[in-house]
């Protein structure tokens, strides 16, 4: 697969591409979805700040003509400045949050390592596609019903933990129910990542 360095950002603009066998599912999400991603049950204290700037940021990287994030991506840090984000360090912030939801290839190498199960391994290859996700929490996602991001965009919060709290206790596993705001997390870079 080959990925495109723009502003300090590595950028994948297509639906799907294969690495090492490993199909990618597309996380150059529309721009409207900041309207998701930017949100406080989503992110980190350090992110916060620009949640407050989220509809005037929308609004100004469309009138650059942005429609995915790989467009904001290769904004100069000089016009990202213009639009909302009035200095450096926003403009560095705003980078970074434009990288925390895209899924590192390595990661994926252990899927084939640890499930020879066909169905399993190709349900975990698009559940590794959400943050924090590896094999422990895919696992526990697929046996709890939740094999697809399609999937995450037809359930609530309280279903999961539910659902995830069930298979725990009758496979007897030794993991725990994910934290409320990581499965809100899932839930909101499914959504995104299925625009």
């Amino acid at each position: 697969m080959d990925f495109v360095r723009q502003n300090s950002m590595l950028v994948i603009d297509v639906d799907k591409r294969e690495f090492e066998g490993i199909v990618m599912i597309n996380t150059d999400y529309p721009i409207e979805s900041l309207n998701i991603l930017l949100n406080e049950d989503c992110l980190s204290d350090r992110f916060h700040s620009l949640i407050s700037i989220r509809e005037n940021l929308i609004i100004g990287l469309k009138s650059f003509g942005c429609v995915t994030k790989s467009d904001a991506a290769r904004m100069s840090d000089d016009e990202l400045a213009g639009i909302m984000l009035h200095d450096e360090v926003t403009v560095k912030l705003f980078r970074q949050f434009l990288t925390i939801y895209d899924p590192k290839p390595q990661k994926f190498k252990e899927i084939t390592k640890l499930t020879s199960d066909p169905a399993e391994r190709a349900a975990f290859m698009e559940l590794y596609h959400l943050p924090g996700v590896r094999f422990t929490r895919a696992y526990l996602y697929y046996h709890s019903g939740y094999k697809t991001l399609q999937d995450f965009l037809e359930t609530t919060v309280e279903e999961v933990l539910s659902k995830t709290a069930t298979t725990i206790s009758s496979k007897n596993l030794t993991c725990i129910v994910p934290l409320p705001k990581e499965v809100r997390t899932h839930i909101a870079v499914a959504k995104a990542f299925s625009r």
